[in-house]
């Protein structure tokens, strides 16, 4: 006690409240449950941060796509195709709500996850290093590649004979004929000058009638080696014979060659048969695409365009010659517009996945990967591509 008749009280130190000692001190107990309280309360907001760093204001998912079939397009008022829909089956499995946002090309929805704008990426995005530098991605759902799609022929008489004759007429061999023609002119007008003089009966003095007999007798010798009944006498006549008949030899040869030649490089299934025909060729693709770096980076004259719907009406008007783009893609598209001359040529090359784009690090990832195995465990993906491709792939 102090001098005033007073005891002083001796105050608790902390250690006393980490090994317990005041845990039945009715002073020390009331602080050490506002510690428990303080700690506990500090773990529940620290494993809230990150599911509510994945999703917006209102509690919802943000979801960014763009138009693309068969993957993920608006129908009848809802977005419907293979990726929209798996995703749908996804957001039900892991009892997600989300919101969905849609977008031109397939690079903004890459840069929407990368400024962190939106949490998950739907459609066909292709999984590639260069994008795994900046975003993530789930499980691939689909395994796809690139392919040539050309215009060939439909098969009709009528189309294969025009394609037929406007092969023909080309540079080549209307030159080749042009050289052919100026040959027997000449040729024929040696044969009339030297024989009429000693042979008026078979070539007639008058220059007209003359070349014409020696025209016909010039054209029989090409094709069949002689005319019946018909040939030079004089000494010079038959020397001009002698060199076109072993001149005819080889223009015959020559002119098949060419002939056989042209129609081979231009035949009617086009000269385009896969990937290795590309290089220097106008081709074109979907801006922005996979594709797009492929085709650049193999020689080919790239011709950008926003859809493939629009590369496709491209090779139809034959401003381009081949389509390259998801192999998926082109063959739903060609099999929309039900046109036998659009052909898929080549094997499936470059190939690639195609996965739900997340941000860097996302906290959703395990759990949609989670979700994902239990789907495909129970055959979603198998029901979705006889839905959309027609057959379990």
């Amino acid at each position: 006690m102090n001098g005033r008749g007073i005891r002083r009280r001796k105050l608790p130190k902390f250690r006393d409240y980490v090994d317990g000692s005041l845990a039945h001190d009715t002073v020390a107990a009331p602080s050490l449950m506002r510690i428990h309280l303080l700690l506990f309360a500090a773990v529940s907001l620290i494993s809230f941060v990150p599911q509510a760093a994945a999703q917006d204001a209102t509690g919802k998912v943000r979801v960014v796509t763009r138009n693309l079939e068969p993957f993920s397009f608006e129908k009848d008022g809802r977005r419907v195709g293979y990726a929209a829909e798996l995703w749908e089956q996804l957001a039900r499995e892991t009892k997600l709500d989300y919101e969905v946002q849609v977008v031109a090309t397939a690079q903004e929805i890459i840069d929407a996850l990368k400024n962190k704008t939106a949490d998950v990426g739907v459609g066909a995005i292709s999984v590639t290093a260069k994008r795994e530098a900046v975003i993530d991605f789930s499980q691939p759902f689909y395994e796809s590649g690139l392919q040539v799609l050309v215009a060939g022929s439909s098969g009709s008489f009528a189309d294969n004979i025009f394609s037929l004759i406007s092969n023909l007429f080309n540079l080549q061999l209307i030159g080749a004929f042009a050289l052919l023609m100026i040959t027997m002119f000449i040729i024929s007008h040696l044969v009339w000058r030297y024989e009429h003089k000693v042979n008026s009966d078979m070539w007639p003095e008058d220059y007209k009638a003359g070349m014409w007999e020696s025209f016909w007798w010039t054209i029989s010798t090409l094709l069949v080696g002689g005319a019946d009944n018909k040939g030079p006498v004089g000494v010079g006549g038959r020397i001009i014979a002698i060199v076109w008949m072993l001149l005819s030899i080889v223009l015959v040869s020559l002119l098949t060659a060419s002939f056989t030649t042209t129609l081979t490089v231009n035949s009617l299934k086009g000269d385009i048969n896969g990937p290795g025909d590309l290089p220097g060729r106008k081709v074109a693709t979907v801006k922005g695409s996979t594709a797009e770096t492929w085709l650049t980076a193999k020689g080919a004259k790239v011709v950008p365009l926003a859809t493939p719907g629009e590369c496709v009406i491209a090779l139809k008007s034959g401003d381009v010659q081949a389509v390259v783009y998801d192999a998926p893609v082109l063959q739903y598209e060609a099999a929309k517009l039900n046109d036998e001359k659009l052909q898929m040529v080549g094997p499936v090359f470059e190939r690639q996945n195609y996965a739900f784009a997340l941000q860097q690090d996302s906290a959703l990832r395990e759990r949609l990967n989670q979700g994902l195995l239990d789907l495909t465990e129970r055959g979603a993906g198998n029901e979705l591509r006889k839905k959309f491709f027609g057959a379990d792939q």
